[in-house]
């Protein structure tokens, strides 16, 4: 059976920050149906408010813990607004998740982007490596697209390694709605040291100031 406990550490919310979020996701799907030529004050001086209150909030710089940065992961992180409900079960070589794509995520009418959901595949099949242990990076990532993935929808993602060699792994996984695969995906993730996981993250800390 799925683990729902085992992947990364991930710091809790608070009750407030929690509802902080899902208002602010809620937002972000609501102004979808707001007309672009629409005058309102208020709306944008609210906005602007929050927007002041968030940044005098930030107490926390790009380099943060990894259970903190977990939760701000674009398309799971529980304290990111951009993105989607989405819960991981951990299996022993494979991992599964539900997630739902509202109408900020559009490409082609009432589908979801392309682009999400190769980012979505992506996110799934790299968090396979939590399941080996070790640091990696992508090496190769292919997508195959079947048919529309639908907006609004309950959605199952499944990933599974398919085999583990000394220095790589391979991962293949789906997007389905109503058991039918909407894309699929092919990866091989490249496994590094320590040492050499943690220069290329400082490079990558030095260009993101």
């Amino acid at each position: 059976m799925p683990d729902k406990h085992l992947g990364p550490d991930i710091a809790p919310l608070s009750n407030t920050m929690q509802r902080a979020v899902d208002a602010l996701r809620s937002a972000l799907k609501a102004v979808y149906h707001v007309e672009p030529n629409r005058d309102d004050e208020q709306l944008a001086a609210v906005a602007e408010q929050l927007n002041s209150l968030m940044i005098d909030a930030g107490t926390m710089g790009l380099g943060q813990p990894s259970p903190e940065r977990h939760t701000r992961n674009p398309l799971s992180g529980a304290m990111n607004p951009i993105a989607p409900p989405v819960t991981y079960s951990y299996g022993e070589n494979s991992i599964t998740a539900t997630v739902r794509f509202h109408e900020g995520y559009q490409g082609p009418p009432a589908c979801v982007h392309g682009g999400i959901v190769a980012a979505l595949l992506d996110d799934a099949l790299g968090r396979t490596r939590h399941l080996t242990g070790r640091n990696c990076v992508t090496g190769s990532l292919d997508i195959s697209y079947k048919r529309p993935t639908p907006l609004n929808a309950d959605l199952v993602v499944e990933a599974r390694i398919d085999e583990i060699l000394e220095r790589k792994f391979l991962v293949t996984g789906e997007i389905l709605h109503e058991g039918q695969v909407t894309a699929s995906a092919k990866a091989v993730f490249v496994f590094l040291d320590d040492k050499k996981f943690n220069a290329l993250v400082s490079d990558a800390r030095q260009a993101s100031k």
